[in-house]
């Protein structure tokens, strides 16, 4: 029997297959981009080491895309095979597994509470639970999960700066912004790759309005992120954002083609699609239009591999991204399609994202549509009752903000600026300082009709 590097059992006959899926793991968590070929490696030396069948499915869940349900599916199969020589530990991953690729979200995540009361220092299930409540809107629940587990943790426990960072995250949602700054700071200082600390950290700053801050912070760190997977180019959408509200367009243009949709970039070129991206692409872009900015054809390469996601319900935060996509682009009838395929799905769905595709995705997307095509009493006659439930979309708070953004700016269209008082402390009560100073909400610079 062998064991990983915090001493949980792995079951496989194999120390080579046991020190293959060690890595992948601790790839994963250091959000490394080479997790699958350890984990390819793991199954060959052990074909049956049900464990490493079932970590495949578990990543390839956490990319949130239809076209993989086929893999996770044979990983699911594959596990049971081997289910009779796993650990009480490793079933619970299958039953999580297994829940959160039938979308019961919820469920896979009381998997990962049990794991973790009675293996609290399993860093895994502590990322794994973040990731799934993170993108259904429930910090609040993840971050109640990750103090459990931190009086366990300490100095010597290997993975110990994830585990802060991890923590951190947590603690800037819900708005712990102090802490959350605090434990972060300490994981860099730990280790400077560790790309979760330094986006908890770029959080804080954007919520407190710390712009140039913000900017030195990456700007300071960006040299340690060779080995990271899409996470860097996230940190440089984070890095977009700063100079955003610094009105500094250039700069975002030019990190926008260089880094968060550059083609050519590897990342890309493997995963062109991946859903983190496709949000980074598409929220840019309509963040730039909203403040006068031509972006020229950037949306058709979004669009391009947009096409093939339309029946796509893996993730309620992405889908009114692949709408704001369409649109943009001028393709209304495909985005239509979209449309109907989210409403057949949540009326259709048993499990946790249905209910959220209705109150949040799907007015959403309406909305997104509708502003493109100048409707914006469309907008607002959707976002206004909506935008209290857009949390349950998933996402982050400055995440989120995008669809508060769309909804000033028909607002401000429509001359109702009373109305723009209360998306206003909507703003202010989602933890962002001084929403009325924040360049996509100042009456100034918002676009004329």
């Amino acid at each position: 029997m062998h064991q990983d590097e915090r001493g949980h059992t792995l079951t496989t006959q194999s120390s080579e297959a046991a020190a293959f899926l060690d890595t992948s793991i601790h790839n994963f968590l250091h959000w490394k981009a080479d997790v699958m070929p350890h984990i390819s490696a793991s199954i060959k030396a052990d074909p049956e080491f049900g464990f490493a069948h079932v970590v495949s499915g578990l990543v390839l869940h956490g990319a949130r895309n239809v076209n993989y349900s086929g893999n996770i599916k044979q990983a699911i199969s594959a596990a049971h095979l081997g289910a009779k020589a796993m650990s009480e530990r490793e079933l619970l991953y299958l039953k999580a597994l297994e829940a959160g690729a039938a979308g019961r979200i919820a469920q896979a995540v009381t998997c990962y509470e049990t794991i973790l009361l009675h293996n609290p220092r399993d860093l895994f299930a502590q990322r794994l639970s973040q990731m799934e409540l993170f993108w259904i809107g429930e910090m609040k629940w993840s971050a109640e999960i990750s103090q459990r587990s931190a009086r366990h943790w300490s100095a010597d426990v290997p993975g110990y700066g994830i585990h802060l960072s991890c923590r951190a995250f947590d603690l800037e949602e819900i708005h712990e912004f102090q802490t959350a700054e605090e434990l972060a700071r300490q994981a860099v200082e730990i280790d400077p790759t560790d790309a979760w600390g330094t986006h908890a950290v770029a959080h804080v700053m954007i919520m407190q309005g710390r712009y140039n801050e913000g900017i030195t912070w990456l700007e300071g760190l960006k040299g340690h992120w060779s080995d990271v997977n899409q996470m860097q180019l996230h940190l440089w959408w984070h890095r977009c954002l700063f100079h955003l509200e610094l009105g500094e367009f250039e700069e975002v243009l030019e990190i926008y083609d260089t880094w968060v949709r550059n083609r050519e970039l590897p990342l890309l070129v493997s995963v062109p699609d991946l859903y983190i991206d496709m949000q980074n692409g598409a929220s840019m872009l309509l963040r730039l239009e909203l403040r006068g900015v031509d972006v020229e054809a950037r949306w058709n390469e979004l669009a391009e591999v947009t096409l093939n996601r339309l029946n796509d319900h893996t993730s309620p935060f992405t889908s009114p991204h692949f709408a704001i996509i369409l649109a943009a682009s001028s393709r209304f009838i495909e985005a239509d399609q979209l449309l109907e395929a989210m409403k057949i799905f949540a009326k259709a769905d048993d499990g946790t994202l249905g209910p959220r595709y209705s109150a949040a995705a799907i007015p959403a997307s309406i909305a997104a549509i509708a502003h493109r095509k100048k409707d914006h009493q469309t907008v607002v006659d959707i976002l206004m009752p909506a935008r209290q439930m857009l949390w349950q979309m998933g996402g982050s708070h400055a995440q989120r903000d995008l669809f508060f953004l769309i909804l000033a700016d028909s607002l401000q269209h429509l001359g109702q600026d009373d109305l723009l008082g209360i998306v206003l402390d909507d703003i202010e009560h989602a933890g962002f300082t001084d929403a009325a100073s924040r360049i996509g909400y100042q009456a100034e610079n918002l676009q004329p009709h």
